[in-house]
């Protein structure tokens, strides 16, 4: 199986999607020679409408097929997208039977390089199974933050860390490590609107939620949505599948409010 390439067309309807036109689906019925790269677009439209019979029938339907994607995390993402609505809507049984057709097939996938059963996709496969029982998600510990212990005021950061006078992003980085949790989200506020990396806007989220500031999560959440570092894989991604990684936003996932505010989040381009 062949890493399908998609035509500039194909693209810019993608494009016209992830921007928030839905009558532009319809254009994808015209690509009917890249009929899993469509069934994929149409099912994180559905995952972001809680339209989950869709979505997950969908994801079943296309997982024979992951081989045609260059990058792993586009299955890793529809696959835990999958297991989410599976969970929410009562699929359990056919998410189970898909992930385990799928981890018998990666069973044997590339046994020169990794060895029979080491395969990342039949791991992660299994790692989706547990979540299925037990809800259980690999990024779990993001529920579980701590504050360091012997935590450092943000004048010992400066100092310990050798930080440069004005360098917020860096201070930002060695106070979520080393710091407070409260001097970490204040010093995010003032950074908040700067090209932030994905990894900064988490760490923001994880700390807001351990102070029970649940809106200021929710911003952090939209700002990562509108940011669009969701989407360098694959056209395919045209809503942020790689949220229904992360356990610290199922439960913004699952209220139809907040829902609606990240994906009228992710309609937009913070740097276009």
């Amino acid at each position: 199986m062949e890493v399908i390439k998609l035509p500039k067309k194909f693209r810019a309807v993608c494009d016209e999607i992830r921007d928030g036109s839905y009558e532009s689906l319809e254009k994808l019925e015209s690509f009917s020679a890249f009929p899993h790269q469509v069934a994929a677009v149409k099912a994180a439209v559905a995952y972001f409408d809680k339209d989950y019979d869709t979505a997950v029938d969908l994801t079943c339907d296309i997982m024979p097929y992951w081989d045609e994607w260059h990058y792993s995390n586009v299955p890793d993402e529809f696959m835990a997208a999958m297991v989410f609505a599976a969970r929410e809507h009562g699929k359990e049984e056919q998410a189970r039977n898909a992930l385990i057709e799928e981890r018998d097939r990666a069973f044997t996938k590339d046994v020169e390089k990794y060895g029979e059963g080491k395969h990342p996709r039949y791991k992660y496969c299994n790692l989706m199974l547990n979540f299925l029982d037990t809800g259980i998600m690999p990024k779990d510990n993001e529920l579980n933050y701590s504050v360091p212990a012997n935590a450092k005021s943000v004048d010992a950061v400066i100092k310990d860390c050798n930080i440069k006078n004005g360098d917020k992003d860096r201070l930002y980085k060695m106070v979520c490590l080393y710091g407070c949790p409260e001097d970490a989200v204040k010093i995010y506020e003032e950074i908040k609107d700067s090209r932030l990396s994905e990894y900064d806007r988490e760490d923001a989220i994880v700390r807001y939620l351990y102070l029970k500031e649940d809106e200021k999560a929710l911003q952090a959440i939209e700002r990562l949505a509108s940011d669009r570092l969701w989407t360098v894989a694959s056209p395919v991604q045209v809503r942020p599948m790689n949220f229904f990684t992360h356990p610290m936003m199922h439960k913004f996932l699952k209220d139809d409010e907040c829902l609606e505010r990240i994906r009228k989040a992710s309609f937009m381009n913070t740097w276009e």
